[in-house]
Formats: structure tokens, sequence, C-alpha cells
């Protein structure tokens, strides 16, 4: 696997080359080149320059599962485990662990309070049916009582001295109020008794959540694969480095992807002084850094609208650049793996009927660009597009003059 620090450099160099021939590698049969130039006979000339475009990029997947990091109540989660960039993973298999140890005290915190709620909910539930046991046979014994003091009520009055009677009345009376009211007090205590239930029984509710909350924290602090594949590390968002183990991340945040190795394709960088000179539908040669003697097929899919900051220079300026790799069989296609450097071939438009210097008479490294003249000094030019041997000079010099090859102390 290639690094992003190694697209970044490549992506340097491209900017240096940019405009100028690529490889040999172009699919089909390569459009002809102008011819090299001679030694001892490097002039000017005129005649049709096909350049092609080197850009450098990179294997990216079209679609991947993006594994996250868990949902906490704590503002940060550590990383204490991560699996090897580039692995294969089966589908349940560990891919990063984060530190759980205070949901694992808590686990066991949390289940002695859900024993004890269990416990409580238990003893209220004895004592309130001893409680209502009581009071439902003081109830019947109320009755009891109201029925004898019914029947010594309902003696006629005219064989009982007046005193006996009003007592017996009274009595009567007094049962009917005794058991209005143990009925009251069996009635009150089942109200309050539910209650009281209902209360404890909330308190064992939310004591079995927040185990499960706990044992849930212990499991889900393990980042699991959801399915086979290939782990694909995730970019850290502002250390310019990929996450790594000690690592402080946010619920939410990327730790990794799975990415679907079927929809790889190619993002390359275009520099901004080749603007205008890709667009989509272009064949494209990609020839990745790991196999170097093959050549996958593409065609230009994308091309930004907007240039991009290179992370290398502000100076440095780049359109991002999707193309889409040609059908693969399965052994040449699960061979590519995301973030694998590539280096790709761009045929770009024939520029006709131009003045071409060889590359051989140019002072590149002069800013501008001189071209080495035969007799002696040099002449500023602009250049256009160029191949290996030959650029396009816009300006400075003329069909036919002569000029000389660069010396070592020359750029």
């Amino acid at each position: 696997m290639r690094r992003r620090g190694h697209f970044a450099r490549l992506l340097v160099a491209a900017f240096g080359l940019a405009g100028l021939a690529g490889c040999s590698h172009a699919q089909g049969s390569p459009p002809a080149a102008a011819p090299q130039p001679a030694d001892g006979a490097l002039a000017v000339r005129r005649g049709t320059l096909r350049p092609q475009l080197l850009l450098s990029g990179e294997i990216r997947a079209a679609a991947a599962v993006p594994l996250v990091t868990p949902a906490s109540p704590d503002f940060q989660l550590t990383l204490t485990w991560l699996a090897e960039d580039g692995s294969t993973v089966a589908a349940g298999q560990p891919v990063a662990q984060f530190d759980n140890s205070t949901f694992v005290a808590q686990v066991e915190e949390k289940r002695s309070a859900v024993t004890a709620a269990e416990a409580e909910l238990a003893r209220l539930r004895a004592d309130g049916l001893a409680k209502l046991a009581d009071l439902a046979f003081a109830v019947e014994q109320k009755r009891h009582d109201l029925a004898k003091a019914r029947t010594a009520a309902a003696v006629p009055a005219e064989l009982l001295s007046a005193f006996d009677y009003q007592d017996l009345q009274l009595k009567l009376k007094s049962a009917e109020t005794e058991l209005a009211k143990a009925e009251q007090d069996l009635a009150t205590e089942r109200g309050a008794g539910a209650a009281d239930l209902g209360v404890q029984e909330v308190a064992l509710a939310k004591a079995r959540r927040e185990l499960a909350a706990a044992e849930s924290g212990v499991r889900d602090f393990t980042v699991r694969a959801p399915r086979a594949g290939t782990v694909l590390i995730a970019d850290h968002p502002w250390e310019g480095r990929k996450v790594q183990v000690s690592d402080n991340l946010w619920p939410g945040m990327a730790v990794a992807t799975l990415p679907d190795l079927s929809s790889t394709l190619v993002e390359a960088a275009l520099s901004d002084v080749d603007d205008g000179r890709v667009a989509p539908g272009m064949a494209a040669a990609c020839i990745v850094d790991a196999f170097p003697d093959e050549v996958y097929a593409g065609r230009v899919a994308e091309v930004a609208a907007v240039a991009r900051e290179s992370g290398r220079s502000a100076l440095l300026r780049y359109f991002p650049v999707r193309i889409e790799l040609a059908p693969l069989p399965p052994s040449r296609r699960n061979r590519l793996r995301p973030g694998m450097s590539v280096r790709v071939e761009i045929a770009a438009a024939p520029v006709r009927d131009a003045l071409l210097v060889p590359r051989a008479a140019l002072d590149l490294a002069s800013r501008p660009p001189r071209a080495l003249l035969a007799g002696g000094g040099a002449a500023a030019v602009r250049l256009g597009p160029c191949d290996s041997f030959w650029c396009v000079a816009e300006s400075g010099v003329t069909a036919g003059q002569a000029l000389r090859r660069r010396g070592a102390g020359e750029g």
C-alpha cells in the first residue's frame, strides 16, 4: 500500500512534469511523435507535436463501508488496538478496540444495582401481600361483627328495655362505621401498595437499562467488520497521517473503511498549468507502481471544475481527475488496493504546425526558460506542451535557427 505522503510527492513530481511526455505504454498504438533530433544538428523546426500528459494518482474505491468510533457519553475515546492497514478480515472480526475500562467497572456496579432493585421489589410485593391479607381479614371480621349487630338490633323494641334497645342500635351503627373504615383501609393500602410497586418497578427498569448500556459499551467498544473485506485505515482529519493506536477520537469519527474492490478507480492530479488539456472521455493508460509491467486501460470520467491547493505547497494547485478503469477479471481486479500509487498517461490533443525546439537545447531551470543558441548565448522563450524530445516554442525563436546542446553546468 502506498501512503498519502507518497501520493503528495508524486503530485509535486507531476507539477514539475506537467505537459511533458509520459511513457510509451498508452492504450492501443501510440500516436507518432516528432523524431528525436540527431546529435550536432540541433535546430528549431516546424512540425506537429503529439504530447502525452503524465499524471500521478492513486487507486481509490468508489464505494466503501465506513467503520466509526462508537457512541459514548464520553467526549473522547482512546484507541487501544487497530488492525493492520491493508489486512484482510472476515465478517464479525474485530477491526478496532477502544478503551472500555470505565464500562467494565460499571458493569459489576450496575449488576449489583439491578440485584438490589429486584430484591426491594420482591420485598415490597411480599409486604404488600401480607398487609392486604391482614386488612382483608379485618374487613371480613367487621362484616361478621356487623351481621351480629344487625341480628341483635332487629329485636323489637317492646321486648327490650329502652336502654338495651338504644344500646343495640348504637352498636349496629358502630359496626357499620368500623366495616366502612376497614374497607377504606383495604382500598387505601391497595392503592399505596400499587404506587410503591410502580415506583420500584421504574427504578428496576432504569437499573436494567443502565446495566444493558454498560454491557453494550463493553461490546460496542470493539468495532467489528460488518462483512469480509480489506481494511483501509482512515486519515486523521487534522494530523496529516493515518489514525493510530493511542489517538483520542470523537464518537462518529471514522477509524477505517472496508472498500468495495469491485468499484476501484483512479484519482489523479492535473496541474493547473494544463487546465483544459484533459476532458471526460479521453483514454488513459494506468500503470500501478506495484505492477510496473502491466497497463490498466481506463477512461477519464470527470475533471473537477475548481483547482485545489496542494498539501505540499500553497503555490501548487491541481484539478482532481477521476479515471474509471475498464472491466477487469477478478484475478487482476483483486490485486488492486486503495492507496496504491499510479502513473497515468493521457494522449493530449496534437499541436500542429508549431515551432519545435529540441529539449536538449533548452535551459528549463531558468525563469523564463531559455533556448541555447549555436553561436553562444541564449534566447528567452515561452514554451507550450512538450514530449520526450521536443517542446513547442510560442515565442523567442524562429524556424531553422541553430541551437547547441545543453552543457553539464546548464539546467
